[in-house]
């Protein structure tokens, strides 16, 4: 009966000693190495942000190139910054060369995945915008333009649900994307809901994460890791989307020079019949 009760015993009081330790090790420390782990994944998903922040300053090369095709539901213009920064304002020559910004956008309707566009239940667009350092070469061949630093990258996601009178809007302003991976201090957000708050109003102890705020104040912890989430779940696959989004832009508007080059050379070759 003895040796029946012992594991059991013995059980409950190796967990009531690793209790004891726990109790009497220095609060702020994370013996399970937890916290470490999150510090790791947050550096390898910096590294990833800074990579795609990095091919992002090669669509430099759309500053010259004449856009006369964009895939569906897409907005692409070049200017330059409003005074505030935050916007690109459109140019009348879209090839100028003292051009340093580019808009880029995606607009669609609620529920038109479910193929409901048609029943207008409201509008959903999401965008993003590059402001270059400097400004175009005078090289006239958009293919040999050179990549340059990217002052700051705004990105805007927006939604309106006419149904339930939902209206959301969300922007990430990264004010120094090609400085270095770890700049959470110079990536500010803003979120708004139905017009509340007031555009850049900052957020407030009693209301965190409503209006603007940094990221670095974004709790990054084991039991709450939005900030790792936030970069994950959304930003470097959203960078990503429209990354690939320019390089086809690029590449739909150089196959059409293409096009010319093989339609001129059919002419030519329809001209030996006569």
């Amino acid at each position: 009966m003895k040796k029946r009760y012992f594991l059991p015993i013995l059980a409950i009081v190796v967990g009531l000693s690793a209790q004891d330790g726990q109790e009497n090790r220095p609060a702020g420390i994370d013996g399970s190495q937890e916290g470490q782990a999150i510090a790791e994944t947050e550096k390898k998903l910096d590294d990833r942000i800074f990579e795609k922040n990095k091919r992002l300053t090669r669509h430099t090369v759309l500053f010259k190139m004449k856009i006369r095709t964009l895939p569906h539901r897409t907005v692409l213009y070049k200017g330059k910054p409003s005074q505030d920064g935050m916007t690109c304002e459109i140019a009348v020559d879209q090839e100028a060369k003292d051009n340093s910004c580019m808009h880029l956008e995606i607009y669609s309707f609620i529920k038109s995945d479910d193929g409901k566009s048609e029943m207008n239940l409201g509008p959903r667009n999401k965008k993003i915008i590059l402001f270059f350092d400097g400004q175009n070469s005078d090289d006239p061949d958009p293919r040999k333009e050179a990549p340059r630093n990217l002052t700051r990258i705004r990105s805007v996601i927006y939604k309106y649900n006419f149904e339930i009178e939902d209206k959301v809007f969300s922007e990430i302003a990264d004010q120094a994307p090609n400085s270095q991976p770890e700049h959470n201090d110079k990536m500010e957000l803003f979120y708004q809901h139905d017009g509340y708050p007031f555009y850049g109003t900052p957020e407030s102890p009693s209301e965190k994460g409503v209006g603007k705020y940094i990221l670095a104040n974004v709790e990054n912890t084991k039991s709450n890791p939005i900030r790792n989430n936030f970069k994950r779940d959304f930003y470097v696959k959203h960078l990503d989307q429209f990354d690939k989004l320019f390089v086809k832009i690029f590449d739909y508007n150089d196959r059409d020079a293409n096009k010319h080059y093989k339609k001129n050379v059919e002419t030519l070759k329809n001209s030996l019949k006569y």
